[in-house]
């Protein structure tokens, strides 16, 4: 079952648009971002105290889970109130943020999949933590996707790339990885990432292009990727791929 992730919720997205109309669609696509990471996600479930309820005989993932507890509450503790306190700990074990997905999916088939539910937990739990969404701009602009966009457009002046996925069973040697994220430079795909899901394979193909083309000076990326894009062109008439 696809479960409904907290932060994607409609209502919320149209508080958004309303709260930051002088913002752009990347704008609004990196500041949701946090929303819906397993950084910010493994916050919550430690916070609502979910992770005491986890059952599972792993000897690493319990150490893995009691050192992110600690040093989550340690920086909660220290924060004199900040809400971005969470973003101060990366890493947090993957199963803590399934937890929570979990727990919205359940409550939403509980409720008879009536979304008000869901709009509730968001509301409660969740919406504090971005009241403010300028104090994740850093946070945001960390993301690989952003940085790669950042660096092919700002840095390299190029315009002519974008994201593509493709889901296939057959070419992946590890069944559960399905997902190919390919970017494309001027129609050629350079860079690759493969994972369970499109966000997670985008995210590492961002990290791979983002080692590949790191210290590249723009003649010999323009030479390398057969780049031509010309500096002249208006801004805004460029490439939205990313």
């Amino acid at each position: 079952m696809h479960l409904v992730r907290p932060g994607r919720s409609p209502k919320v997205n149209v508080q958004q648009f309303f709260n930051y109309p002088d913002k752009d669609p990347q704008w609004m696509t990196e500041h949701k971002t946090p929303m819906v990471s397993n950084q910010f996600l493994g916050a919550v479930c430690v916070k609502l105290g979910f992770h005491k309820h986890i059952r599972q005989n792993n000897a690493k993932l319990t150490g893995e889970i009691c050192e992110y507890v600690t040093r989550i509450q340690e920086v909660e503790s220290e924060s004199n109130g900040a809400v971005d306190y969470w973003t101060a700990v990366d890493r947090a074990p993957k199963c803590l943020a399934d937890v929570v997905e979990a727990y919205v999916g359940a409550i939403f088939v509980d409720s008879e999949f009536n979304f008000s539910v869901v709009q509730e937990f968001f509301d409660m739990h969740l919406k504090p933590f971005f009241l403010d969404m300028y104090i994740y701009d850093a946070y945001a602009n960390q993301h690989p996707l952003t940085r790669i966009k950042k660096r092919l457009e700002d840095e390299l002046g190029c315009r002519q790339h974008r994201i593509a996925t493709h889901t296939t069973d057959k070419t992946i040697p590890h069944e559960s990885d399905r997902v190919v994220a390919m970017l494309m430079i001027h129609d050629k795909v350079h860079f690759h990432g493969v994972s369970v899901s499109g966000r997670y394979a985008k995210k590492k193909m961002a990290e791979v292009a983002l080692a590949g083309l790191d210290g590249l000076p723009e003649y010999e990326f323009k030479r390398r990727y057969g780049c031509d894009c010309n500096e002249s062109v208006p801004e805004g008439e460029g490439q939205e791929g990313l």
